[in-house]
């Protein structure tokens, strides 16, 4: 709390460092919860010597565990700081254009409020409110329920389900990135990918009791948030996500339920293939395995969508489609067929003869080698037209050597002994959607 003298005048940070002020700051004008005043910055007011901003002080008195968000509208682009004691509570984030900051008080007492500017130039009138939060009381919730909370810790908020339908929880803030978490009844979900760093499970929930987990990414989490439960009704021709057939041309939307989908693919003969896995609700992540092929995607597709590019040679393939972090919600599921470009990599590759090839934007180049005998062999993918080249060999489908930037600047090279037999080597970029030409080759050393 702030004692006598609560001028606090040299040495107090307004911006979360210390500082030290021209000459003691002037008191601090009274402030309470409801109340909302207008002030300005100006060259008149005290000076912070680190970094040249401006401030003006308020005091307020707040009781244990209240909940009060403090907001600055105006020309001021002004940031927020808040004091107990000479001690730092919270500081308003500056990665947003609006200023605010909701507080839980830790204690009892009065606390000394700091209305900043941004930066050395930064200097206008303002406008600041204090408005009480109403906090969630720690009760269970229901469908149709919405809560507003503060924490610095993740928090666990017990679900009552009372009938089997598809339920949405979603939560957002705009003072951290949520991580959601939805456990019970042999539910285990998670999402942190919901419209940009707000959070969204969707899932089929029978009746019962379950805990909603209201976290930040990487467990830092610090200020307001909003959670929101309620049932969601799926839009025409949409189903639960399970195994099936995918259809070259004919989308897919689902219901993923953060248990991985498998669907066969079909190839009739060489062709190009695009398979892609678009949500804005979850961050989609693809598999595609067959005739000798292991290939994963994460984010090719731009954003949190999944792209998989390959030419395929006939034959049945298995399209596994999943999230990361056990995320559920909606997701859409596509595939191409085309014909095989001139230039495109891929095909047969002999050793001692280097090939000249086109990269496509999110593509794996797939050659068949055949090493005719035993030793020492060298492969070496480079470019000049901007391609970070990345190799993997493989045997019988499982992993020999891969290699990113060994070949000098962004090329490719794989050292290896080698045993006589057929071997599959894969070329893409290490950095997603790059495209560009490149020579591939394989040398006997």
């Amino acid at each position: 709390m702030i004692r006598n003298g609560l001028a606090l005048a040299v040495g107090i940070s307004l911006s979360g460092v210390a500082g030290a002020a021209v000459a003691a700051d002037p008191a601090p004008a009274p402030l309470a919860v409801g109340q909302q005043v207008r002030g300005e910055i100006t060259t008149a007011d005290a000076l912070n010597w680190r970094d040249g901003t401006r401030s003006k002080l308020y005091s307020i008195s707040l009781a244990p565990g209240q909940g009060v968000e403090f907001a600055v509208d105006g020309p001021l682009r002004g940031q927020l700081t808040l004091f107990s004691d000479n001690h730092l509570v919270q500081t308003s984030s500056t990665e947003r254009d609006a200023t605010s900051m909701s507080v839980r008080a830790p204690e009892s007492g009065r606390y000394l409020l700091a209305v900043s500017g941004r930066d050395a130039s930064s200097y206008g009138p303002y406008t600041l409110r204090v408005s009480p939060l109403a906090l969630y009381d720690g009760s269970e919730i229901r469908a149709g329920a919405a809560i507003t909370d503060w924490a610095d810790s993740a928090r666990r908020i017990p679900l009552v389900i009372e009938r089997e339908a598809v339920y949405a929880v979603r939560m957002d803030s705009d003072e951290f990135d949520t991580l959601l978490k939805l456990e019970g009844n042999g539910v285990s979900l998670g999402n942190d990918d919901a419209e940009g760093s707000n959070s969204l499970v969707t899932a089929r929930l029978a009746p019962g009791r379950y805990t909603v987990i209201a976290d930040g990414y990487g467990g830092s989490i610090q200020g307001q948030y909003r959670l929101a439960v309620s049932e969601r009704e799926l839009p025409a021709g949409v189903t639960i996500a399970a195994d099936g057939v995918l259809q070259p041309g004919t989308d897919i939307t689902a219901l993923h339920e953060g248990a991985q989908v498998a669907y066969r693919l079909q190839v009739p003969s060489r062709q190009l293939a695009t398979i892609t896995m678009r949500s804005s609700e979850l961050d989609s992540m693809l598999a595609l395995e067959g005739d000798n092929v292991l290939l994963q995607d994460d984010d090719s597709g731009g954003g949190l969508d999944a792209r998989i590019v390959s030419v395929l040679e006939p034959g049945e393939y298995s399209v596994r489609a999943s999230s990361y972090n056990d995320g559920a919600g909606l997701f859409t599921l596509s595939a191409t067929l085309a014909d095989v470009p001139a230039d495109i990599g891929g095909g047969t590759l002999v050793v001692g003869q280097p090939r000249d090839a086109r990269l496509m934007a999110g593509a794996t180049d797939r050659y068949t080698v055949r090493i005719p005998r035993n030793g020492s062999y060298r492969i070496e993918m480079q470019s000049a037209e901007g391609v970070d080249s990345y190799l993997r060999l493989l045997r019988d489908g499982q992993r020999v050597a891969q290699d990113d930037d060994s070949g000098g600047e962004l090329n490719a090279r794989i050292e290896e002994t080698l045993q006589a037999g057929d071997y599959v080597l894969e070329a893409s970029s290490a950095v997603g959607r790059s495209e560009g030409r490149y020579r591939i080759a394989i040398q006997r050393r």
